[in-house]
């Protein structure tokens, strides 16, 4: 074993290999790039054209959301994890194993579906609860009423998209996200401001393009998958599977930590934007573009963090343990070096970002570049623990990573971050930027923790086969 890993410490720095697996890793991960940033993009978008509608109805959406992207990223979480399952029987060659697979992830999808739909329905109640403006609360009230309408399709997406993208065919969903964009784009041009003789709906509008959207892209991928024959060998469309309690408890297992891991990570930001709610529709705004501009650069080590846990999978799958190392701390050096590129741009181009999508407030223009400076600090260790934690996934590791997020976010990030923006515990309240202070704090300790459990991890399985 002691030859074995010096013989993988040597590999580590022969050009080749690095080489090779740059090659291996763009071709997961810039794919998916995109098919993130189409997402994203379609955020953003609601938060350009919501903003020039109406400051209140924007700070109304982005409530909504602070709600719903925790409740897809929790409950919808769950199914996130067939992504590796996947991955790991394509490395294994059980290409006949997949689609059954998939299938019952279906199932599981049905009564996620109807406890998020629930959950979303007390939703305003919530934000009544702790303190959001009344007005706030209307707009996303509004915006509910039609957006509840797209979860069945956003969530029954996902074991599609983990069929594809555990096969490394992440092509298709990037495209498939791209139209999706222009019908956002197009759908709440219309339905917010009433153009081209549709009805003006202000919020409403944005859910109702939500709708039609996401039922439209789930009916393309649906008849994609049936007609390609890259999927063939899957034996997705084969027959019809009741379902399997065995298989969905798998899941279940390794779900419903990822699913937990995602939701507190989320609920760090969606919390932070509840926290600074009782501070105005101003303050709500500025944060808000942060947050959607920070998430567009978020994109690039998530696309990395995925494409780890496909890669790192296959092999794991092929139980080549040793590339699967090798791939886990690539993808740390790959992350690590494109955040740099992030934390640049937005010390060089925040201030010309924020102006071009909110030109009308200079107020909101000056907190959200502030805020945009904190984002350029932690871009780094975001990217290393999102790079460690995908590459854990390709492990099938997700108890470990919740571990570190609820300590990093919930005992670390929140209160301080609480703390330093609403109360005087620190002697003086800074408001936003005291929430954003914490929520470096987090992330810095998430990435610290991320990398020593991915240590830990892969020298466990290497162990393991040299025991066998």
């Amino acid at each position: 074993m002691e030859q074995h890993l010096t013989e993988e410490k040597r590999s580590f720095f022969v050009s080749t290999k690095t080489i090779e697996e740059t090659i291996s890793f763009s071709k997961l991960a810039f794919p998916m790039f995109f098919s993130q940033l189409a997402l994203a993009l379609i955020g953003l978008n609601s938060v350009v054209q919501a903003g020039n509608y109406s400051p209140d109805v924007l700070a109304g959406i982005l409530m909504a959301n602070s709600l719903w992207f925790p409740l897809f990223l929790g409950l919808g979480g769950i199914i996130f994890f067939v992504t590796p399952m996947v991955a790991q029987l394509y490395g294994a060659n059980k290409m006949q194993e997949i689609g059954p697979l998939v299938r019952q992830a279906i199932w599981l999808v049905f009564p996620i579906v109807l406890l998020g739909v629930l959950l979303l329905s007390l939703g305003p109640s919530f934000l009544k609860l702790v303190g959001v403006d009344e007005g706030i609360i209307e707009y996303s009230k509004d915006y509910l009423s039609t957006f509840i309408f797209a979860i069945p399709a956003i969530l029954l997406m996902q074991p599609l998209r983990s069929l594809s993208e555990g096969i490394t065919k992440p092509v298709p969903i990037a495209i498939i996200n791209f139209i999706l964009l222009g019908m956002a784009i197009i759908g709440n041009y219309c339905f917010i401001f009433g153009n081209f003789g549709f009805p003006e709906m202000g919020a409403r509008g944005a859910g109702l393009s939500a709708i039609i959207g996401t039922w439209t892209a789930l009916a393309i991928l649906i008849v994609y998958l049936r007609l390609s024959t890259n999927y063939k060998q899957t034996q997705f469309f084969s027959r019809f599977d009741w379902p399997s309690l065995s298989t969905i408890k798998e899941i279940l297992k390794g779900g419903l930590p990822l699913a937990a891991s995602n939701f507190i990570e989320l609920s760090m930001f969606s919390g932070a934007t509840l926290v600074l709610g009782s501070l105005g529709s101003q303050v709500v705004a500025s944060h808000g573009i942060a947050i959607n501009i920070g998430g567009l650069l978020f994109m690039v080590p998530l696309s990395i963090g995925m494409a780890a846990a496909v890669r790192v999978g296959n092999k794991v799958g092929e139980r080549d343990f040793q590339a699967a190392r090798y791939s886990s701390f690539y993808s740390l050096k790959f992350g690590g070096v494109l955040a740099l590129f992030n934390t640049l741009f937005l010390l060089l181009f925040a201030e010309l970002v924020v102006t071009s999508i909110w030109p009308s407030d200079p107020a909101v223009i000056e907190l959200a570049v502030i805020l945009l400076m904190f984002a350029a600090f932690f871009q780094i260790p975001d990217s290393l623990a999102m790079c460690g934690m995908g590459s854990l996934r390709g492990y099938k590791d997700t108890v470990g990573p919740m571990i570190i997020m609820l300590v990093a976010y919930w005992m670390f990030a929140l209160p301080f971050g609480y703390s330093l923006a609403i109360t005087d515990f620190w002697t003086i309240k800074l408001g936003a930027q005291g929430m954003w202070v914490g929520m470096c704090i987090g992330l810095v300790i998430a990435s610290a923790l991320m990398i020593w459990r991915l240590n830990y991890t892969t020298n466990r399985y290497l162990t393991i086969r040299y025991e066998n």
